[in-house]
């Protein structure tokens, strides 16, 4: 069964991707239509139960009233003749999928409806939103959305979430969003002399570093040939917590910094390039901006000490990787593929790292007592990007995600790499006791 949900809004327009936009629609087209649903956004909603049972239809004006309330949820990503852009409608349709499911089974039932829905790739021109509502005895219990990542990150989706669920509490939400898409192109576009002052760092840090950090094709590889495995540790999320306290930085700073000391060994580079993904969410204006704002960053460290050392001395070139995170992808490929060009060998890390997780754990004493537990998940046979560490929350830990080039990093190195994570991190903490 489905249920129609037709919206309107007082903004609409045509207009190019934002910059991260472009970004992520860029990698999503590199894997090809086999793999762009790994780049799918879900998430989940149980319906509160404050207020009592709420019939779909409630469920529905509700989600209407979100989609109505930020551009990105009504843009619809095009293909024209000089590359994407996007149409922001100012009226349309989402279709509902209703899943019937007895009241012990609706859990179940709604981790199925959302992976299922998240299973395919997004169409050009195809509504940015997917949803689907479980229902129990009449009463929708759990809302499923996927959405599309062009026009929206993790955070975005959370946002999303965020204001459903205050609809369907409080029925109405007071203040209007921070900013909208519409906002944002035109604010990017009279910022290339910012852009272009970042691209120019870019350049001359990627003169120091090597070409790729997994320039070289050692194997054969797996099938398919990207492969994905994630360590689920408390001991891990545990030690990270406590030198994160030590350092006054945050986990994902620690965990960075790990990655990035131990990719040193690994390969043997004597400077180590990372481009973490960043937010850009640092100020009221783009908080709770709805749209893809992720964009690289460029982080590098050369020799070192000791973690903690490590932490205190390269803190300042993290934060300010994450200023190099806003900037024309256009203009900063034209440079990248100029520099490639000059050198006679592709210039760029393929080496990135990605914070996942809603927030860092507050009072940050997570427990660690438990099991660390390896798990091998559905790999593809394309990927944009030959090594990617993320962060995200696991079996109610911290959950360590590696995909990897199998041809460049087999298997077995994948796996021994996360361990030495653990063990190096957890040392580290340890040395405070």
């Amino acid at each position: 069964m489905r249920l129609l949900v037709d919206f309107a809004a007082n903004r609409s327009g045509s207009t190019e991707l934002a910059w991260g936009q472009r970004d992520i629609w860029g990698a999503i087209h590199e894997v090809g239509p086999d793999s762009a649903h790994y780049f799918n956004v879900p998430r989940l909603l149980a319906v509160p139960r404050a207020g009592g049972p709420r019939r779909p239809e409630v469920v529905a004006a509700a989600l209407k009233e979100v989609i109505s309330r930020h551009d990105a949820l009504r843009s619809l990503v095009r293909i024209g003749a000089a590359g994407p852009y996007q149409e922001v409608a100012a009226a349309g349709t989402v279709s509902v999928e209703l899943v019937e499911a007895a009241r012990g089974d609706a859990d179940d039932a709604a981790a199925d409806l959302v992976a299922r829905m998240a299973a395919r790739a997004f169409d050009d021109g195809e509504q940015p939103l997917r949803a689907g509502f479980v229902v129990c005895d009449g009463a929708a219990t759990h809302v499923a959305l996927v959405l599309n990542h062009v026009v929206a990150d993790w955070r975005a989706a959370d946002v999303v979430v965020r204001d459903l669920r205050m609809l369907l509490l409080r029925g109405t939400i007071a203040r209007p969003p921070s900013s909208q898409l519409l906002d944002l192109v035109r604010e990017e576009e009279a910022a290339s002399a910012r852009s272009d002052r970042v691209i120019a760092q870019w350049e001359a840090l990627l003169r120091t570093v090597p070409s790729a950090m997994f320039p070289h094709v050692v194997g054969a590889g797996a099938t398919p040939r990207y492969a994905r495995a994630v360590l689920s540790s408390p001991r891990l999320n545990h030690a990270a917590q406590v030198l994160a306290g030590r350092a006054r930085v945050s986990t994902a700073t620690v965990l960075l910094v790990a990655v990035a000391m131990l990719l040193r060994e690994l390969t043997g580079h004597e400077v180590c390039a990372i481009t973490p993904i960043v937010h850009n969410r640092f100020s009221d204006r783009t908080r709770d901006l709805v749209t893809s704002l992720n964009q690289l960053g460029l982080f590098t460290l050369g020799p070192c000490g000791s973690l903690p050392e490590t932490l205190v001395t390269a803190y300042p070139a993290v934060l300010a990787s994450y200023r190099r995170a806003r900037f024309d992808s256009l203009a900063l490929n034209a440079m990248i593929d100029r520099m490639s060009a000059d050198r006679g060998v592709p210039m760029f890390p393929s080496c990135c790292f990605n914070d996942l997780r809603p927030g860092e754990d507050p009072g940050g004493n997570g427990s660690a007592d438990g099991e660390s537990e390896l798990e091998w998940l559905p790999g593809t046979d394309r990927r944009s990007c030959d090594f990617c560490v993320a962060l995200m929350r696991w079996k109610g830990t911290l959950g360590v995600e590696l995909s990897a080039d199998t041809t460049r990093l087999p298997e077995g190195e994948m796996a021994a790499l996360l361990h030495r994570l653990e063990s190096f991190v957890v040392g580290a903490a340890q040395s405070f006791s």
